[in-house]
């Protein structure tokens, strides 16, 4: 603009700015404003608004779709073994630590209506909460699986939340009714505790009380489910539309490239087709189904296996059909740019704050120095607390065999610690450690936690050699026990003082030994036993004047290791005789106790 520095300042303070400086940066609006206070025109480029949104609902062209079901509740509580009766197939013994590990997507034809249903297989451990919520967003019905030897548990109170949050009707199943002893009044009582209005007590929700084991009333659990959707009459337009839905799950497949798993909501997918989600999008090669069949169309509230897209899309994110790559290219670019300008006004306001913060301790470097030159104490002037300490920040990067875990556990352990000790996750994507993920592991001292993937050889070995540490795990409460444990490992140990024994000093003797003089604290020991090697501090007035060490520790003439209770002794201390009459020495040691998060 041309115009001098301190004009622009004074136009600043006139709008609130405070202490700027030349290398303050202002974001996009306050600079506009500021180019309007001196006269200049401002053109700001809004092209990037374009983008792609959802058909409008046309009614003439709905027809009946299958219900999206999603199963949630506790973990352990047999939520996978009633998918897997359903199915009829062996999805329980391929889990890791029997947790399922990330959203699985399937229809099945019903045995005895023989209509379809699409079920959300949600993980119940507290760290899919996320993916869990997800679920509950783009489903029809939820059945609230609640194990009859265990009643509802914290998982369970959260699966309701979400559930009421989405405003979907839900089912209760009472899952493991084939145990002896099983309490079930519990579980209705502690149910309708939560707000959930059953049918056993006059409201509506249905509870079925099942076996995903035995099969136990299986067939009412899956007429219950018919009948509610029946009742709630799921449509939605197979044609005329452009199709849009979600992304449930996302990875590398070898021989495949980047593959989606996504659910459509609306309108049919074929093979050709271009899609849109997030920041990426793809021309579809193919398309399997949950089998891995190949299939030629995907219509409403079908899963199904996409692969074609140009970069990964994250779980979650909203697929929308474009109708040709030039389309893709434009949104996805305007996305892009949308993104940096956030992160951009984000960069601002930290690197601002950074400067901010360097001319403040500036200031106070200097307000120490000045004091210092005084003679005073800076801690003192300067309010500050000595036993002040810096957080240490333990920084992971997180690679997963699927971008939904691997966001999953990032919103597990991001920000764990406390005051004194957090974790940060630097980055967090699909695919195994590159050469890459190693370098930025090195420049900021990062831990690679690789999440059912296997490390290649040639990282491995650079990460020894270079000693980048890389962790695998399969199960994720494991994963976050190492990091908690890791967290612990950088605390501060509690430390506890245990008084050993008391002494009073009675009188102050000045003994000549080798024509140098030597005060000696002639004392009793009124508690415990004084050890010659014990840590002491000595207390005038309740206030303590010496911590450190005894130099000698005598009776009459003799050295001696240890005075009793009762005993007289003399006493000097390690280069301190300050000592007077009536002063109370204190033998201590200090106890580490190991502190937990």
């Amino acid at each position: 603009m041309h115009v001098p520095l301190n004009d622009v300042f004074k136009k600043l303070e006139g709008l609130g700015f405070e202490d700027i400086r030349h290398n303050y940066i202002l974001e996009k609006d306050n600079a506009s404003l500021i180019a309007d206070e001196f006269g200049f025109e401002v053109t700001i480029n809004e092209d990037y608004k374009d983008d792609l949104f959802p058909d409008v609902e046309n009614e003439k062209l709905l027809k009946e779709r299958p219900p999206v079901v999603t199963i949630m509740g506790h973990v352990d509580h047999g939520k996978t073994t009633i998918l897997d009766y359903l199915r009829k197939s062996s999805i329980v013994d391929q889990e890791f630590g029997g947790i399922t590990q990330h959203i699985g997507a399937f229809s099945v034809i019903t045995p005895i209506s023989k209509k379809k249903i699409t079920f959300l297989d949600t993980p119940g451990h507290a760290a899919f909460l996320k993916m869990r919520e997800r679920g509950a967003i783009i489903t029809d019905i939820v059945i609230l699986v609640v194990a009859a030897d265990d009643s509802v548990m914290p998982q369970t109170i959260e699966a309701i939340k979400h559930a009421k949050k989405s405003g979907v009707p839900i089912i209760v199943a009472i899952n493991k009714c084939d145990k002896h002893g099983v309490k079930i009044e519990k579980v209705l009582s502690d149910l309708s505790a939560q707000d959930i209005d059953i049918e056993d007590y006059g409201g509506e929700t249905q509870t079925v009380k099942i076996s995903g084991k035995t099969g136990l009333n299986m067939d009412k659990l899956e007429e219950a489910v018919i009948t509610l959707s029946e009742m709630s009459d799921f449509k939605a337009e197979p044609t005329g539309i452009r199709a849009d839905g979600w992304v449930i799950e996302s990875e590398m497949i070898k021989g495949m490239g980047n593959v989606a798993t996504v659910l459509v909501r609306r309108g049919s997918v074929k093979a050709g087709d271009f899609l849109v989600a997030g920041h990426t999008y793809c021309k579809v090669r193919g398309m399997k189904d949950e089998h891995g069949k190949p299939i030629k169309i995907a219509g409403p509230s079908t899963p199904v296996q996409i692969w074609g897209w140009k970069d990964l899309p994250e779980s979650g994110d909203q697929l929308i059909q474009a109708s040709n790559e030039q389309t893709c290219k434009r949104v996805t670019e305007n996305r892009i740019t949308r993104q940096k300008e956030i992160q951009a006004s984000r960069d601002i306001e930290s690197i601002n704050q950074k400067r901010q913060d360097e001319i403040e301790e500036s200031k106070r470097l200097d307000k120490i120095n000045d004091l210092k030159l005084a003679g005073l104490d800076a801690s003192v002037f300067l309010g500050e607390d000595k036993t002040q300490v810096q957080a240490v920040n333990v920084k992971y990067m997180i690679k997963s065999d699927v971008f939904g875990s691997a966001e999953a556990i990032k919103e597990s352990i991001d920000g764990l610690g406390n005051e004194e000790v957090k974790s940060t996750v630097i980055s967090h994507g699909a695919g195994a450690p590159t050469e890459s993920d190693l370098d930025i592991a090195a420049t900021l001292d990062a831990t690679i936690f690789c999440f059912n993937v296997k490390v290649p050889k040639l990282i491995a070995a650079r990460a020894d050699r270079e000693g980048i540490k890389i962790k695998e795990h399969n199960i994720i409460y494991r994963l976050i026990e190492d990091v908690t444990e890791e967290l612990q490992s950088h605390l501060k140990p509690r430390i506890e003082v245990k008084t050993l024994a008391e002494v009073e000093v009675k009188e102050v003797f000045v003994v000549t030994l080798r024509k140098s003089k030597t005060k000696i604290a002639g004392c009793k020991v009124s508690n415990g036993n004084l050890k010659r090697t014990a840590k002491v501090k000595v207390l005038r007035k309740k206030e303590v004047i010496f911590d450190g060490l005894l130099s000698s520790l005598k009776h009459v003439k003799d050295d001696i290791s240890e005075a009793r209770k009762g005993n007289e002794c003399g006493i000097s201390f390690d280069k301190w005789d300050k000592f007077e009459a009536g002063d109370i020495i204190q033998a201590y040691e200090e106890v580490e106790h190991k502190r937990f998060l």
